[in-house]
């Protein structure tokens, strides 16, 4: 276990401000959005985020024939990203671990002419695909898939693009994730008949990740339908579980990108776990990011939190933490980062319906409970349940807190930038805790080590 990073130690009130790089998510549903426009109407991404997701996509999009052009600005806020789109034609890709990379490009595959080939790192080709595979067959897409023990469709997958898509109906079960519909979403418009997609399975996952697809892609001017159960328009009270994408070419024209809320949960994390106060500048009064949520759970386990009118959120921790009982099925990016705060919290907390997280970057349920039970803080699975039980020892502003002995603690990123964020929480209150590879927040935060250390020092 090489690459260990001290986590900075900072039992006492952490106080800063952190300006967040960009959305992945919406920076993802951009780029495809723009690609599949028509040739001639280019896209334009204000202050985009150079992550490893980003790029990866950005360059799968390059090498099927998209024009991609990064301008760099005197300031991160100033960069600007063109997407050009072209005809598309074969290509080989490579998804790394992005999500959004493995399950997005296989639909706007099926637009190219010659044969896509999507693969990636090794813990990628675990990683579930076949809802997105069965549904471009059904659609008439001819896709070669590798398969797991189950039979199941998993990378590397072979798509042989005729150029078109015929559209039509199709049913796919997304209980995994929610990306699966947010991929066939987005190439909806230019199937030629469009589509109407419906979700078979259980409660789909990540709402609000199915919220920001709906609203690019009326954005760029497409017209999509969303219905409840038993046919009624969806509504808040009653999610979406068949959408009509009608035809039509998108235009995106020019966007500027959010920051990456879900990225700034870490750093809210931070006031939380230390009684201190953090504030993100650009905080969007509001937006379809699931990570927005963050405020209100941090909120609900003690936190004080204020959105000024200029734009700023300011987040204060409490002294004592609350614990947590809530559904986080569709928040369950935001997992890991509450699960290090309920680690400190003044009793038990139950973190539900999260099962869709053993398909992210590692089985994030296995993960989150071995690491924290690892460092003195009982943990433990309970179906789709994560249930975390603080012990019963003061130390101050936060809640309890274990005790570190030897060398200090290491924690785990089993290769997921969520989990070496988690471990840099933990290591505010865990004197000398190491995280494995810290480097894997490059993913969709290339400096975080750096914004953490100026944050709350060493």
């Amino acid at each position: 276990m090489t690459d260990l990073w001290p986590a900075p130690f900072h039992p006492s009130p952490v106080r800063g401000s952190v300006d967040v790089p960009g959305s992945k998510s919406l920076m993802a549903r951009f780029l495809i959005t723009a690609a599949l426009g028509e040739a001639g109407t280019a896209g334009r991404i204000v202050a985009p985020l150079r992550a490893r997701d980003t790029e990866l996509m950005a360059r799968a999009l390059a090498d099927m024939g998209v024009g991609v052009a990064w301008q760099r600005g005197a300031t991160e806020a100033e960069d600007i990203l063109d997407i050009s789109p072209a005809p598309l034609h074969g290509a080989t890709i490579d998804a790394g671990l992005a999500g959004t990379v493995m399950r997005f490009v296989p639909p706007l595959a099926a637009f190219a002419r010659g044969e896509v080939v999507i693969d990636g790192d090794d813990a990628a080709r675990v990683r579930p695909m076949d809802p997105v595979v069965r549904a471009l067959r059904d659609l008439g897409v001819e896709v070669d898939a590798a398969s797991d023990s189950a039979g199941r469709a998993v990378l590397p997958v072979r798509v042989h693009g005729q150029g078109h898509l015929a559209g039509g109906t199709v049913e796919i079960d997304s209980s995994a994730s929610s990306q699966f519909i947010s991929a066939l979403l987005l190439a909806g418009p230019r199937c030629e008949g469009g589509l109407v997609l419906r979700s078979v399975g259980p409660k789909v996952p990540s709402a609000f990740h199915l919220a920001m697809t709906v609203d690019v892609l009326r954005r760029a001017g497409i017209q999509v339908e969303e219905f409840a159960a038993g046919g009624a328009p969806a509504d808040r009270e009653h999610p979406a579980v068949e959408w009509h994408v009608h035809p039509g070419i998108p235009q995106l024209g020019t966007v500027v990108l959010e920051p990456d809320l879900s990225n700034a949960s870490p750093f809210l994390a931070a006031a939380m776990v230390t009684g201190g106060t953090v504030e993100i500048p650009r905080w969007p009064e509001r937006t379809t990011q699931p990570g927005a949520q963050i405020v209100d759970i941090f909120t609900a386990m003690g936190a004080r939190a204020h959105l000024r009118a200029d734009g700023v959120l300011e987040l204060t921790g409490p002294r004592d933490i609350a614990p947590l009982d809530a559904d986080l099925s569709d928040v369950g990016e935001l997992t890991p980062t509450i699960a290090a705060v309920a680690a400190f919290a003044t009793g038990p907390s139950a973190l539900r319906n999260i099962g869709q997280l053993r398909g992210h970057e590692t089985n994030r349920l296995a993960a989150i409970t071995a690491e924290l039970s690892g460092v003195g803080i009982p943990a433990r699975e309970e179906g789709d349940d994560i249930i975390i039980t603080p012990p019963a020892v003061p130390s101050g502003a936060g809640g309890p807190a274990p005790r570190a002995t030897g060398e200090g603690p290491v924690i785990r990123s089993y290769e997921d930038h969520r989990m070496a964020t988690f471990g840099a929480i933990l290591g505010l209150r865990i004197p000398g805790l190491r995280v494995e590879n810290i480097a894997t927040t490059g993913k969709t935060m290339p400096r975080f080590a750096h914004m953490w250390t100026d944050l709350v020092g060493r």
